[in-house]
């Protein structure tokens, strides 16, 4: 599914007038991976790009032409929307140790640069998520999960991230990380998720 956002995240934001229609440019994520656009033309007929930096150039009439362009090309092209382009947010996690919901020192330490770049970032949610691992029963494991994800909230709005931003979501030992026998402990399991949207 994030895949498939970036692409059309990739579309909507290269969608730009060419010569009386429009022209459709997939860039590459980072690390070099993209994902596929498919747009059906005045004749029903699929035109599907999947390779960094083509281009369909969509006439007026609903005619489709794909072009190969290069990086730098493209760059000089789109150089003013590249820049204007805001930076990418990423996932942050948060691992506790067996049965606890504590956070150490450096932990908060690194909250507060998380709430940092939240502050300075567009950010419309923050999505808090706790886990556990298959150690102690569903509901124990339940409850640990909300707790790790409501301490890590609350260590946010304690560096000034407005409480209505953030929601929390727990899933107890429903979610792993890695996949493990039952009532088997590991600590990539036992961890909170925070997702910036």
């Amino acid at each position: 599914m994030k895949k498939l956002l970036l692409g059309i995240t990739t579309l909507i934001l290269f969608t730009g007038c060419a010569t009386g229609g429009t022209r459709v440019t997939l860039l590459p994520e980072e690390g070099g991976k993209v994902g596929t656009i498919t747009i059906n033309d005045n004749k029903g007929i699929a035109h599907t790009i999947n390779k960094p930096y083509t281009t369909l150039e969509i006439a007026q009439n609903g005619g489709i032409e794909d072009k190969v362009s290069d990086e730098k090309l493209i760059n000089e092209r789109y150089k003013d929307l590249i820049t204007a382009m805001p930076e990418k947010l990423q996932n942050y996690y948060f691992f506790f140790g067996s049965g606890s919901a504590t956070l150490n020192d450096d932990q908060k330490n690194e909250l507060l640069e998380v709430s940092k770049t939240i502050s300075k970032s567009i950010v419309h949610q923050v999505i808090c998520i706790g886990h556990s691992d298959s150690t102690g029963t569903a509901e124990t494991n339940e409850k640990v999960s909300k707790l790790r994800a409501q301490n890590v909230a609350d260590v946010l709005i304690a560096n000034g991230i407005k409480s209505e931003l953030i929601e929390l979501k727990y899933y107890g030992d429903a979610n792993p990380l890695v996949k493990t026998k039952p009532n088997e402990s590991n600590e990539k399991n036992r961890r909170v998720e925070i997702i910036l949207k």
